[in-house]
């Protein structure tokens, strides 16, 4: 489909990887990509109720989002409010759909999550809803303490007695603004309120 086409019609779809098998939504009918199928309702899953924009923070707050779920009334409730779908990957894209109405040839990826927490939310009229709680896949790598990731335990089998990782905390110091930062054992008046020295992160929104 090109920019001269009458209408171009964008579609917003996204893949959970289930421990017992990809769960794959759009948000509305159904489309091919990467020779997969997207449909609007999931058998267990349901449909997708809302999709929030992902957090982009600065400090050392990771990126995060969430995304409600409304499973399907007559699956069973253990078939989607489950234990093992903490860690479970979720991607998101959006793409042109073809003039053939259902393929999509080219998308953009617009969030890659892990699944943190999930909640089981019920409604007024007795309906249930699955609030999952998302986090950026790779800022989990930077606050995990595993495999060769960013911390003091990978630097020390590296450079084994070199301290330097071991400084790096998430403690707030106060500067004032063009002066010279006072060491850590004294205090500091004036300025403009507190600096915080953390690692920072990436911005992207969801639909």
């Amino acid at each position: 489909m090109a920019a001269t086409d009458p209408v171009i019609t964008l579609a917003a779809f996204l893949k959970l990887e289930a421990p017992d098998g990809d769960v794959r939504l759009c948000d509305g009918g159904m489309l091919d990509f990467d020779s997969e199928r997207y449909e609007s309702q999931d058998a267990v899953f349901g449909t997708i109720a809302e999709a929030a924009e992902l957090e982009a923070a600065f400090g050392d707050a990771a990126e995060d989002g969430q995304l409600i779920l409304a499973p399907n009334p007559e699956a069973d409730l253990a078939d989607w409010w489950r234990e093992d779908l903490p860690g479970c990957r979720i991607r998101a894209w959006m793409g042109e759909v073809d003039a053939d109405g259902v393929t999509v040839t080219n998308a953009e990826q617009l969030a890659d999550w892990l699944v943190d927490t999930g909640e089981r939310l019920q409604q007024e009229d007795g309906g249930d809803m699955l609030a999952l709680e998302l986090i950026g896949r790779p800022e989990k790598l930077f606050i995990i303490n595993e495999g060769n990731v960013c911390s003091d335990r990978f630097h020390q089998t590296l450079f084994s007695g070199e301290l330097g990782m071991s400084n790096c905390t998430d403690l707030q110091g106060f500067v004032a603004w063009g002066a010279a930062s006072p060491t850590r054992s004294t205090s500091s008046g004036g300025g403009l309120g507190p600096n915080k020295y953390a690692a920072g992160g990436l911005g992207a929104l969801l639909f």
